[in-house]
């Protein structure tokens, strides 16, 4: 059975096998439930999200968040350490700066890196300078994850979630993976079995060497893939793909994924 909404920016779709059809409904309805929760806890562009009350209160006072969110900006910053600043979800104001994201109520917000934030055990959030926190380079992949987890505790063993991109397999099924490379629409990239796939563009990217730049005659029209045991992982680590342009950087190996850039060197997916 497979079901597909519109969440996170994307359209989100659940398959799942070897379920009776009302078990696979409800076992596919809770994890839907599970990435609207992701999306409703770290928006950038709702004010009463969690990513929302940090951006505009936690440089005056601390912020409490809930686990899900926690869970995130400590990965996010491990993901920043691990690779010097590549990795980094400070990039709100620059996002603003190019028009990409809103400023609404984020007049206050300055240049930055994630080092300013600051996490305690209880899940307060401070921030050491006014930066803006955006978490789009990495929470639609923990969207995927908790997806893949509600659907484990549910009782389905076999399942694939894909958001726009970022797919994690569960169970010992072979699934056939393809990567969107611009310019030429989907290749074949092998098969994938309990893990994770992402896949970024070098023009979708914000980080210490990354820019937002468009995409031209002259841009890079490479695919950048990361292979990991969890989406949140992968989804993370394209965007330092992306920047060090190193499929052999030493954070793949730490994080336990593999990278792999796509260019002329995959076959078109048969029509």
């Amino acid at each position: 059975m497979r079901r597909a909404r519109p969440l996170l920016g994307t359209i989100v779709e659940i398959e799942v096998d070897g379920v009776a059809q009302a078990d696979a409904e409800r076992a596919i309805a809770r994890a839907f439930e599970a990435v609207l929760l992701v999306q409703r806890l770290m928006s950038f562009h709702d004010a009463g999200s969690d990513i929302g009350r940090i951006n505009r209160a936690a440089f005056r006072k601390p912020v409490t968040v809930h686990p899900w969110t926690a869970r995130v900006l400590r990965h996010a910053a491990a993901f920043h350490a691990a690779s010097n600043g590549l990795f980094d979800c400070a990039v709100g104001f620059e996002l603003m700066r190019r028009e990409l994201l809103p400023s609404n109520d984020l007049d206050h917000v300055c240049e930055g890196d994630f080092s300013a934030v600051r996490l305690s055990e209880d899940r307060a959030v401070r921030l050491a300078a006014p930066v803006a926190i955006d978490l789009g380079g990495i929470a639609k992949g923990y969207a995927v994850d908790r997806a893949v987890a509600s659907l484990r505790a549910a009782g389905v063993r076999c399942a694939t979630v894909n958001a726009g991109g970022d797919l994690r397999v569960m169970g010992e099924i072979d699934q056939p993976i393809h990567v969107h490379v611009p310019g030429r629409g989907l290749l074949q990239a092998g098969l994938l079995r309990n893990g994770a796939i992402a896949t970024s563009s070098s023009f979708a990217t914000v980080g210490r060497n990354g820019a937002l730049e468009s995409p031209d005659s002259t841009t890079d029209r490479r695919a950048y893939s990361v292979v990991a045991p969890s989406c949140i992982v992968a989804d993370a680590l394209t965007k330092i793909l992306v920047q060090s342009g190193e499929p052999q950087h030493p954070c793949f190996g730490r994080f336990g994924a593999t990278a792999f850039i796509s260019g002329g060197d995959l076959q078109p997916m048969a029509a």
